[in-house]
């Protein structure tokens, strides 16, 4: 776990003309993991973001809608600050780059630069780029289209000033190789490597007013305006007091983390890291770029219209959720593709299943058998051991991952005790041990599934801020300010009362499953001639020895060499069957963990592929040939019995 002082995190300041899609929320997300983590390790935490909001885009935007550039960024800054509360966003400060704090100390560093001989000016022949604000070289655009968004480019000749960053590009090589940990992930730093192979050019920092007003004034030249890369990056110093409150700055800097996306990873890594050295001031400890969300059409991008907004995805599934899921499935470092399918997939799996069913599976028990109370005990049984040795490993590598930005990995290891608890679980059957009255073990049992659901909770908070308490409530701990610092097992206090459970994470269902309910095949009745004995035909006493009823599915898993076949655990209100139905063809095992079926629960026992199977699930033809299996048509109390 870090030990550091100050714990100092920064997003990229956003520069944008309309709703924000969920790749900005991403960057700004990850940032507020990373703080909400350090506060509960006890860590001095200072979380910056901010807008970006000078240049030619935001000049030519503000003309078109008849207002000034400072009216049409106001605006702007309204809906970043907006999104940000939606998404709970616990930011420290929020800096814009037209406050005169900003302007102070770019003036500063230019002038310092400038005096130092770092800055010179020349004229400079390029292809240049209007809606990325970018030059390009003859050969970068053959076609005379812009690399990165495709548009057109014009050919312009002028006189602008330089900072001389080839200067420092031997220093910066031999810093990136001296701190591997400078650059992550790996291969983003191998990428600016071979980036640095070539020779170095030097960096163009203004604009002539005459094509530009709308921006920074030059100090040593007042017909030019500072270019946005000089202006933006220099907000990771201005928001912290660099260079007029230097008790403040150097509490703060060098930066523990800037999280950017990787398109602007050069910007970052080669323009920053050289205008730092020339400052001489200390490199940033991480540059971490993370990935691209894509659909199926690429990159998110309003230009190609594929954009997903995150506002819509928090009002249908919660905020919470949508947190998890973006950091869940992402590999944080690599891109991954968004569909509303696999989101609910995954919401499903591992919150309707995996954790919210620990509460929803163990406390009516509790309640029913020992008054809601959770008596703590020694740990006798070797399945108790092994969870509380399995909670000292998943705090240990949670710290590592997360102290390392590693978000994936940080809940992959919450979830692997997660799903270690529902095995205890069915490992233990407390139903049983509270039939035969066993209260000794009973109550074990019931202290371990508490105390784990406490655990993987207070480590899961800086994902889901406000899930996160209402489990806690659940389990009696309401009030209680837990830390991932001082986080040990055994601190569920003894005599702590739950509450009746009500489904943190009701199951979503995909498209493909109302599809198949929808589709489900109609019975067909035919007319019976009267005769005297019709075969198949049974009477009313011998359907009455069929008990059906209404069972509940707590596991899928596809059945090994059987493609046909899945392994399903399910709770039939006294107890837990395991069974094998021929259904992987038409269902995925994620797809109908939680759901509600009807089971022939009294068959005898078949072993089928080395399984005994206790029971048959019921299902039907669709017209389409595929197969629906048969559920209550609205939830039903699991173990009644279907007449």
């Amino acid at each position: 776990m870090t030990n550091k002082k100050s714990f100092y995190i920064t997003t990229p300041l956003y520069y944008a003309n309309d709703e924000l899609h969920i790749g900005h929320a991403f960057s700004t997300l990850a940032a507020d993991i990373a703080a909400r983590y350090n506060r509960s390790c006890d860590n001095k935490v200072h979380f910056l973001t901010g807008s970006d909001e000078h240049g030619q885009k935001v000049e030519q935007a503000a003309k078109a809608k008849g207002l000034t550039p400072l009216a049409h960024t106001d605006a702007l800054v309204e809906k970043f600050k907006s999104l940000w509360e939606t998404l709970d966003i616990t930011y420290d400060d929020f800096i814009r780059t037209t406050e005169e704090r900003h302007t102070k100390v770019v003036k500063y560093a230019l002038s310092k630069l400038y005096e130092k001989g770092d800055i010179y000016e020349a004229e400079y022949k390029g292809w240049y780029c209007t809606p990325c604000e970018r030059f390009w070289t003859e050969k970068e655009v053959p076609e005379k289209l812009c690399p990165d968004c495709k548009r057109s480019v014009q050919e312009i000749t002028e006189k602008n000033y330089f900072f001389k960053m080839s200067v420092y590009q031997n220093k910066l090589i031999e810093h990136i190789n001296n701190n591997p940990g400078f650059i992550r992930p790996e291969n983003r730093k191998n990428e600016v490597l071979g980036f640095l192979k070539q020779p170095l050019g030097d960096l163009c920092i203004s604009r002539p007013k005459s094509r530009l007003s709308w921006g920074i004034d030059l100090p040593f030249d007042e017909n030019y305006v500072t270019y946005v890369w000089f202006d933006a990056l220099t907000n990771y110093i201005s928001a912290i007091g660099y260079p007029f409150d230097l008790d403040k700055f150097n509490q703060t800097w060098p930066a523990s983390c800037h999280i950017i996306g990787k398109d602007i990873l050069t910007t970052h890594a080669v323009y920053w890291s050289t205008m730092l050295l020339a400052l001489d001031l200390p490199l940033p400890e991480c540059i971490f770029a993370h990935g691209w969300w894509v659909t199926g059409e690429g990159k998110m991008s309003k230009s190609v219209g594929n954009v997903i907004n995150p506002r819509q995805l928090v009002a249908d599934y919660g905020l919470d959720p949508f947190r998890f899921y973006l950091f869940r499935e992402m590999v944080f470092g690599q891109d991954a593709t968004y569909t509303k399918e696999n989101f609910i997939m995954r919401y499903n799996a591992d919150l309707a299943n995996d954790y919210g069913n620990l509460c929803n599976r163990m406390l009516p028990l509790l309640i029913k058998n020992r008054d809601g109370v959770f008596n703590k005990t020694d740990a006798n049984l070797p399945e108790t051991k092994e969870i509380i040795k399995l909670a000292a490993e998943v705090k240990e590598g949670y710290v590592k991952a997360m102290d390392n930005f590693l978000f994936h990995e940080g809940l992959a290891k919450i979830w692997s005790l997660v799903q270690r608890l529902n095995k205890y679980v069915d490992e233990t059957a407390p139903w049983k041990l509270a039939k035969e009255q066993n209260f000794a073990l009973l109550d074990e049992v019931f202290y371990t599934i508490g105390e784990g659901i406490r655990f993987c909770t207070v480590l899961v908070e800086p994902f889901m801020p406000h899930m996160a308490p209402e489990f806690l409530k659940q389990i009696g701990c309401d009030g209680k300010n837990y830390s991932i610092a001082s986080l040990e097992w055994g601190q569920l206090t003894d005599k702590s009362k739950c509450t009746e459970p009500k489904p943190l994470f009701p199951r979503l269902e995909t498209e493909r499953i109302q599809n198949l309910k929808k589709s489900k095949a109609e019975p067909v009745v035919k007319p019976v001639e009267p005769q005297t004995e019709i075969e198949g035909i049974i009477t009313f006493d011998d359907f009455m020895k069929t008990q059906l009823c209404v069972a509940k599915i707590l596991t899928a898993e596809k059945v090994e060499n059987a493609d046909k076949l899945l392994k399903l655990t399910v709770d039939t209100g006294d107890a837990t069957n395991t069974l094998v139905a021929g259904i992987a063809s038409y269902y995925k095992p994620e797809e109908i963990i939680g759901m509600q079926v009807l089971m022939v629960k009294n068959l005898k026992p078949a072993k089928i592929r080395g399984i005994l199977s206790h029971g048959m699930i019921l299902a039907a033809e669709t017209p389409e040939g595929g197969l629906a299996l048969m559920t209550p048509n609205k939830p039903a109390k699991t173990g009644v019995r279907v007449k």
